[in-house]
């Protein structure tokens, strides 16, 4: 797991989610997906994450690669992508065990607060699934709250290790500058048998010389961008740093000889021509913002490096025909706000008519009771009579 996991916090806020399904194969759940230093994974707790990762992904992907994406080979990789993401999310498990073997020795550990949390979330996903759906996703108490425990202590261990980095960081490293500059392309045209046409020396200057009159307009009016649309191309505003790698490297050293408010030379870049202006030579927010991002690749690494070892070092053996038993022949989504309203308004009824059922019954039994006290006292008034 290379980055920072917000599972337990996803599966937490969306605990009350409903899914649509129906039965499927009979599959054993308790049977090893998988082992880590011989501690078992059950294939109940790869299917249960697998699904609501299947899910997410449901909602994200769908519209645009179809609802069945998940039996498509969407990487041309010879593997449908369901396969793909099964084995990223048993991966994503063998290092969550590794994490769950060796917490102590970093002595992280699940506090009160963490199971308290863990066991309300369990059961409220547990509480709003129906029988078919929890099947379908081998979600039972044991299973649902084991994976989340798993979650839980990896964004812990993840925090401890955090705290161990260098949090001092250079200001020439860290240090930002801001920029608005203009492009036109310089890469040519193509002819009517697709062959790349270069531009002439005329047209060159043509290009070069309508930058500098965009340039000529924008310090008068004092706006570059507005300069920039009446010639039909844009300006960009963005911020950089001695680490940059996206900017042209023609254009980023014209625009460190600038001072704040100052335009540079029309530059020649590589297919373009760059006219460029120094908004700031120290962007304060940009600043405190790649400070941050540093800082976060050193968490990372400080967790990567930990936990890199661990796994490289842990004996893996993964049951390839029980983990193959998870296919995608059914498509899991969550059900829509409508269809909650829907599920919510049916049981409502179902209550109602069950009450409206048990009154009616209680009226028909004392209407019984009734008929059955006035046959009573018509047989004692006979008999008196006798």
């Amino acid at each position: 797991m290379k980055k920072k996991v917000a599972g337990f916090l996803a599966l937490l806020l969306a605990a009350s989610m409903m899914l649509g399904g129906c039965s499927g194969q009979a599959i054993d759940y308790t049977a090893e997906a998988a082992s880590v230093d011989g501690v078992s994974i059950p294939l109940g707790e790869l299917n249960f994450y697998l699904r609501y990762q299947q899910v997410e992904m449901q909602s994200m992907y769908g519209t645009y690669f179809g609802e069945d994406f998940m039996n498509q080979d969407l990487t041309g990789s010879g593997s449908v992508y369901g396969e793909t993401v099964r084995d990223s999310v048993l991966e994503m498990l063998e290092e969550l065990y590794v994490i769950e073997a060796h917490a102590e020795e970093l002595d992280v550990a699940l506090d009160e607060d963490d199971e308290s949390a863990i066991s309300e979330a369990a059961l409220t996903f547990l509480a709003s699934n129906d029988s078919d759906t929890l099947s379908l996703m081998s979600a039972d108490e044991e299973t649902v709250t084991h994976v989340l425990e798993l979650l839980r202590l990896q964004v812990k261990v993840y925090n401890y290790l955090a705290t161990t980095i260098d949090t001092e960081v250079d200001e020439e490293e860290a240090a930002q500058k801001c920029i608005t500059y203009v492009s036109a392309s310089t890469a040519g045209t193509t002819d009517d048998d697709g062959n790349t046409v270069d531009l002439t020396d005329e047209e060159l200057e043509e290009i070069r010389t309508e930058l500098e009159t965009i340039r000529d307009e924008a310090e008068e009016s004092g706006d570059l961008s507005t300069a920039a649309e009446d010639h039909d191309l844009s300006a960009v505003t963005t911020t950089y740093g001695s680490s940059d790698e996206t900017l042209d490297e023609n254009l980023k050293a014209a625009a460190d000889e600038l001072s704040d408010g100052e335009y540079a030379d029309i530059v020649e870049g590589d297919g373009y021509y760059y006219l460029v202006y120094m908004e700031s030579t120290y962007d304060e927010d940009a600043t405190q913002t790649e400070i941050e991002s540093i800082l976060e690749e050193r968490e990372q690494a400080a967790y990567d490096d930990w936990l890199d070892a661990l796994v490289e070092a842990a004996e893996i053996v993964v049951n390839d025909s029980v983990v193959g038993q998870l296919n995608f022949e059914r498509i899991f989504t969550e059900k829509t706000e409508e269809e909650t309203t829907e599920d919510e308004t049916s049981e409502e009824e179902t209550e109602e008519e069950s009450s409206d059922d048990a009154e009616e019954t209680v009226e028909e039994d004392e209407e019984e009771t009734e008929e059955e006290d006035a046959s009573a006292e018509e047989a004692e008034a006979e008999e008196s009579e006798e």
